[in-house]
């Protein structure tokens, strides 16, 4: 066989001329992709593999090796065996691989014109000919998958040899010809059947659909190790082949595997892992106990809904359910996903510690991942990226392989947004990467009562695909209307490939508002435990208010001075506010925090928040805090009476979790029954038109309708999220109030529809349990009609596609200082110091997010034209910095003031950024 004079890889660089032949490549693949198989995957994914495998030889060794050693079957074709470098000085290189070829007897291809060549790119090159010679259509659709996307239809496929015959065979209408290459096409075929022990195609198995997008995501990954020159070094385009195969081998797979699998132990103990894990957990919490041991008592754990109150433990009661999951499903990985970057952050050192323990005291390196936009920029993460780690003393590190944007998710342990696992539903070029990754965790998913039906659609589509792949899922909520906690069962179970109607449901009642609740499947039966001890809970007072009426309510609550906190649902409000009370409270005593600061402000801000007012924070006698939704997401604050504007009912709720939240003995006199002042009702529906903006007028009407006098906490929460979700109809009282009632309801539902078909165009279809004679079981169609282009590189733009959230500019935010500029929390100039590697990279962590009145449709585009205008002539030497290339920046003038498309931007250390339109 002449297939060490094709080439597979070729460089020119300084004038050295390297390649390597296709045979080696080809080995180098099937040595790559044997290793993952064997000791990357976890035991869950070969089971999972093996069991899919039917008809012929179904030992899955022997397939994957079969599939690496043909996937670039294509690279014998013409059209690509004669493609030149795009580098005009590798003239000479091109010759000479090109010679090789033509002197091993196929002389014709110095004739071959690439005019059709884009036509047949080499993977689907190597599809056409597996399919030509009778290759099934799942294994050869995985070969033509591995450059990212299957093709959208199999005559794409089956016609491309008969469309474009000179791309296989040089000329169009040469028999002698076309037999002459086929022959070296088959030539290569049969070597890799014999060399992986099978004795024609008729010996390769079928594959169930789950297991061929896993074995795509392997093939991608084993083919770019392969690929890499740091693992697998090119030759001298004088050297023939490598000499020692063994040793490179070796050397490769070494030089890529940093560490082992992660072996949870078979042997865990529930009555002690708590102790074990959490420093300062002593004895777990009764909540916390019986839901890691109804895990522990599952014969096959699937998903897991854990709806309990907020301060309860349920991130420490997770990280031990996916320990014994892990254990007993065989994964070897975790994802723990969250709303945003900020929650991400805060829970980030936790998971850190908690895989530090697991890591010590199996004696193993284990590698941790931040996943998300601004990952690079949390120096706890980026300590680790460094191999420098500030705590010291624990075997957690940082693998850089997978730092990029499609390799995040094959990570063994990665918290961050939960973008990464709702892009699973989600049709782009590589997401069988995503899904392998996810293939081999134990997934949890933390604040789902924060995620709208849009998103929802996609969680819902990933936890189905989840299922197919067995892997055991924990959702963790405050609570969750029934119709919400009844859909991810169904998605759980229909991914399972079972029918729900049919599934056993023991004692299981979704409509229950009991409290707290586990609702969960146990191999094809769905159970649910609500024995769990009842509180007598925290009575809270409700008092509807007047907004015109908050600063006298202000000044009767603070006679006895205390901790008074405002939430509101817009930042304009909360800006308006801070100023209106602080003339009359003083400067000092008015803290404020919401979204538009720059990120460095707000994080310091955050931080002093806690010292002031959490758990262990210096609690000063007098201060009022004003502050938007950012408050109500993982803030471990604790206020002595809460003023909140209406808001839906499980936000609400969210926002009387900072009231009264530890137990004190000093608060005022007046402010020791816990009280929340409800500022925005209308007897007429006629809701203030910002919170309308955020909520939708329905919502707001319901959450008015059933607000009691009195919440207890926890007893209340269920019964009232799930009165204020159910569809039933309410009466106000009069036509006239009924009516507009409707008009709310009409137009949210319009509303909720309109996104769930928005994400029909991108959504990926259900898993294929079943081979069937009468429809596609293969790759092909899996990613058609895409609408997503490749290019999303910026996780805005990412998370656009999967939250429905709307187009936002981003700048960093510097001050004029002398001739030059600094932070706004400084006062020296560092623009002769960007080229410093610590200031370019403390400037970049100073972003910005401008008001939406500036990147609305039709005006983001002159927003942006504007900017970029500003970035050329003023800081053009940005783009010269790794940490600052591609970003926009503004330097606010000395009254801290910026003009931008019609809008005059006014940025305050203590009021964040205001906006106003020219």
């Amino acid at each position: 066989m002449e297939l060490n004079k094709f080439w597979a890889k070729k460089s020119s660089d300084h004038g050295v001329l390297k390649w390597l032949p296709l045979e080696q490549h080809l080995l180098d693949t099937r040595f790559v992709m044997k290793m993952l198989y064997n000791q990357w995957l976890d035991d869950g994914q070969r089971n999972l593999i093996e069991s899919s495998l039917s008809g012929g030889n179904t030992n899955p060794v022997d397939l994957v090796e079969f599939i690496a050693t043909v996937h670039d079957l294509g690279k014998c074709i013409p059209a690509f065996s004669a493609r030149k470098s795009f580098n005009e000085s590798a003239k000479d290189l091109d010759e000479i691989v090109i010679g090789k070829i033509v002197n091993t007897g196929f002389s014709e291809l110095s004739d071959y014109t690439d005019e059709n060549a884009k036509f047949t790119k080499h993977a689907l090159g190597s599809e056409a000919l597996l399919n030509y010679f009778g290759v099934n259509e799942d294994i050869a659709s995985i070969v033509g998958a591995h450059h990212g996307k299957p093709v959208d239809i199999s005559s794409t496929v089956n016609e491309n040899i008969s469309t474009y015959p000179s791309n296989y065979f040089v000329k169009d209408n040469s028999e002698n010809l076309k037999e002459k290459w086929m022959n070296i096409y088959k030539e290569v075929l049969d070597w890799a059947l014999e060399i992986n022990n099978y004795e024609s195609v008729k010996d390769l198995p079928n594959i169930k659909q789950n297991v061929q997008v896993l074995l795509a995501g392997l093939l991608i990954m084993a083919d770019w190790i392969a690929s890499n020159e740091n693992y697998f070094p090119l030759i001298s385009i004088y050297d023939g082949a490598v000499e020692d195969k063994s040793s490179r081998y070796r050397d490769g797979w070494n030089a890529w595997r940093k560490s082992n699998n992660w072996t949870p132990s078979l042997n865990l103990n529930v009555d002690t892992l708590f102790s074990e894990r959490f420093d300062f957990i002593n004895k777990p919490r009764e909540a916390q106990y019986n839901f890691a041991k109804i895990i522990d008592e599952c014969t096959s754990p699937g998903i897991f809904i854990f709806e309990a109150p907020m301060g309860l433990g349920k991130t420490e009661a997770a990280l031990v359910g996916a320990e014994i999951m892990a254990s007993k499903l065989g994964k070897n990985g975790l994802y723990f996903g969250l709303p945003t970057q900020a929650t991400s952050n805060g829970i980030f050192p936790r998971l850190y510690d908690w895989l530090g323990k697991v890591a010590d005291e199996n004696g193993e390196n284990l590698q941790i991942r931040l996943a998300h936009g601004k990952a690079a920029l949390n120096d706890k993460f980026e300590s680790l990226a460094r191999n420098i780690d500030i705590d010291g003393g624990t075997n957690v590190y940082v693998n850089e392989w997978f730092g990029g944007r499609k390799t995040t998710a094959l990570d063994d342990f990665v918290v961050g947004t939960v973008d990464q696992l709702l892009l699973m539903g989600l049709k782009q070029k590589h997401l069988m990467l995503r899904h392998l990754g996810f293939s081999k965790k134990v997934v949890i998913i933390d604040e789902v009562h924060a995620y709208d039906i849009f998103s929802s659609q996609f969680l819902f589509t990933a936890i189905k695909w989840l299922a197919a792949y067995n892997v055991p899922v924990i959702i963790l909520s405050a609570t969750l209307p029934y119709k919400k906690r009844e859909e991810l069962i169904h998605s759980y179970t229909l991914g399972k490939g079972l029918k729900f109607g049919k599934v056993k449901k023991e004692n299981v009642d979704f409509k229950t508002d009991s409290y707290p609740l586990v609702t969960y499947t146990d191999g094809e039966e769905i159970k649910q435990f609500q024995e769990f001890q009842k509180e007598d809970g925290k009575d809270v007072k409700i008092v509807l208010e007047e907004s015109e009426n908050l600063e006298n309510l202000v000044s009767d609550l603070s006679q006895d001075k205390g901790i008074i906190g405002i939430v509101v649902n817009t930042v304009k409000k909360a800006q308006e506010i801070s100023k209106s009370l602080a003339e009359k409270f003083g400067d000092e005593n008015i803290f404020l925090l919401h979204s538009r600061f720059i990120d460095t402000g707000r994080a310091k801000k955050e931080e002093e928040l806690l010292n002031l007012i959490g758990k262990e924070g210096q609690r000063p006698k007098f201060k009022i805090i004003i502050g938007t939704q950012v408050i109500e997401q993982s803030l471990d604050i604790d206020f002595d009476v809460l003023i909140s504007d209406l808001a839906p009912i499980d936000l609400l709720i969210q926002r009387i979790g900072r009231l009264h939240r530890h137990k004190r003995e000093n608060r005022p006199e007046k402010l020791k029954m816990p009280t929340l002042y409800v500022l925005g009702t209308s007897d007429k529906l006629e809701f203030e038109k910002g919170s309308s903006s955020v909520y939708g007028e329905y919502l707001l009407a319901r959450t008015q309708y059933f607000l009691p006098d009195k919440i207890n906490l926890p007893n209340d929460i269920s019964p009232l999220v799930q009165k204020v979700y159910a569809e039933n109809e309410i009466d106000f009282g009069s036509d006239t109030l009924n009516e507009k009632y409707y008009g709310f309801k009409k137009s949210y539902d319009a509303l909720q529809n309109e996104k769930e078909e928005k994400t029909h165009a991108y959504m990926l279809q259900n898993p294929k349990h079943l081979i069937s004679k009468f429809r596609s079981n293969s790759l092909i169609g899996w990613l058609s009609t895409s609408q997503i282009e490749d290019n999303l590189k910026s996780e805005v733009k990412v998370a656009a596609q999967v939250r429905d959230i709307e187009e936002t500019i981003e700048v960093i935010a510097v001050k004029k200082i002398g001739d030059g500029y600094g932070f706004f929390d400084g006062c020296e100039d560092i623009s002769g110091e960007i080229d410093m590697a610590n200031i370019s990279k403390e400037l970049a962590k100073n972003t910005l997010r401008l008001p939406q009145s500036l990147s609305k449709p039709y005006i983001i585009d002159k927003t942006i034209k504007e900017l970029e205008e500003y970035n050329l002539k003023h800081l053009r030497s940005w783009q010269d910095e790794n940490w600052l290339k591609g970003s926009l920046g503004i330097i606010f003038d000395e009254n801290g003031e910026f003009i931008l498309n019609g809008f005059k931007l006014h940025y305050d250390n203590k009021y964040g950024l205001l906006c106003e339109r020219l």
